[in-house]
C-alpha cells in the first residue's frame, strides 16, 4: 500500500510542476503505466487523503491545501470540466459583471452560462451556477488568461443584455440598474453594434435602449441602439419580466414602464 501511495504522490508532483490543475482517468492510466484497476485504486487513495477530487465522472482536479476549508475554486478548473464535458460555455452575468469591476454584490457563486441542459451534481459542490442560454452566441465571448487558465468570458456588451434574460438570478430589476449603470463605460460602439444585430431576445435590446436613454449614454452607443429600433419591430414588452404588466409604453422602444430605474443603492 505503501508503494501504490508513493506513486500517487509522484504523480500528484509532476502534475503541479507542469502547473496542471485538472487530469482524467486515462490520462492518469498512461503516467502510472498501470493497468486501470490499480490505477483507480491509487487514485482512490489520493481521493481519501484529500490530494484530489473527483470533478466528474472520469476527471479528476488537485486539491490545493488552501482549498481544503472552503473547497475547490470553480475559475481554475472550469474550462477543463466544460471541454471534457463537451459542452460551449462563458462566464456570464454578475460573475463577468464582477471581473469588469461593476458587480455592485460580489456573487456568491460563478455563474456561468452553458448551451445545453447538463446534469451536473456537483456544481453545488463548486460554487457554480449553470444556465442554458439556447441560441448560444458565437460573438461578444473572449478568452481571458486567470488564475493560470484561460477561461471564456462574456464581453461587457453581451453582459448587459444577458441581465435582462436572467433578471431572477441577477437580484432582481434593481440590482441589473445598477450593475448596467456601472458597465457603461465599459461598452463599445462597434462592440455593441455586432452583439445586438446577432442577438436573439429584442426584448433585451429594448430595454437596454430604454435604460441607456435613461442614463443619458454617450451619443455613439445611442446611434447604434436608435438605428436598430428604426429596423425592427417591437412589441409591448415590460421593463420587469418580474412584476404586474402595468405602466406607461415607451413610443420608442416599446416598453412598459412598470418599475422605476434604479440609480444608487
Amino acid at each position: 500500500m505503501a508503494y501504490l501511495r508513493n506513486i500517487g504522490f509522484k504523480l500528484i508532483e509532476d502534475l503541479e510542476s507542469e502547473g496542471r490543475r485538472t487530469f482524467s482517468v486515462e490520462e492518469a492510466i498512461k503516467r502510472l503505466n498501470s493497468k486501470r484497476k490499480n490505477a483507480l485504486a491509487i487514485l482512490g487513495g489520493l481521493k481519501r487523503a484529500r490530494r484530489i477530487v473527483s470533478l466528474t465522472s472520469g476527471l479528476y482536479a488537485l486539491w490545493h491545501p488552501s482549498e481544503r476549508r472552503w473547497g475547490i475554486h470553480p475559475l481554475p478548473v472550469l474550462d477543463a470540466l466544460m471541454k471534457y464535458r463537451n459542452c460551449p460555455y462563458y462566464v456570464g452575468l454578475l460573475s463577468a459583471a464582477d471581473y469588469y469591476g461593476a458587480a455592485h454584490h460580489k456573487p456568491q457563486v460563478l455563474q456561468v452560462i452553458i448551451s445545453k441542459q447538463m446534469r451536473f451534481r456537483k456544481a453545488k459542490d463548486l460554487a457554480l451556477s449553470l444556465h442554458v442560454f439556447n441560441q448560444f452566441p458565437s460573438e461578444g465571448l473572449s478568452s481571458v488568461k486567470t488564475q493560470g487558465d484561460m477561461i471564456i468570458f462574456s464581453s461587457p456588451e453581451r453582459t448587459v443584455l444577458d441581465l435582462f434574460c436572467f433578471e431572477s438570478a441577477c437580484g432582481g430589476f434593481k440590482n441589473i440598474c445598477l450593475v448596467i449603470r456601472d458597465l457603461l463605460p465599459k461598452l463599445k460602439k462597434e462592440n455593441l453594434k455586432k452583439i445586438i444585430d446577432a442577438y436573439p431576445y429584442s426584448s433585451s435590446i429594448q430595454k437596454l435602449g430604454y435604460m441607456l436613454e435613461h442614463f443619458e449614454s454617450d451619443k455613439p452607443l445611442m446611434d447604434v441602439l436608435n438605428k436598430w429600433a428604426s429596423h425592427h419591430k417591437r412589441p409591448n414588452i415590460s421593463l420587469s419580466s418580474r412584476l404586474p404588466k402595468k405602466g406607461k409604453i415607451h413610443p420608442l422602444w416599446h416598453v412598459i414602464e412598470n418599475a422605476k430605474i434604479e440609480e444608487e443603492e
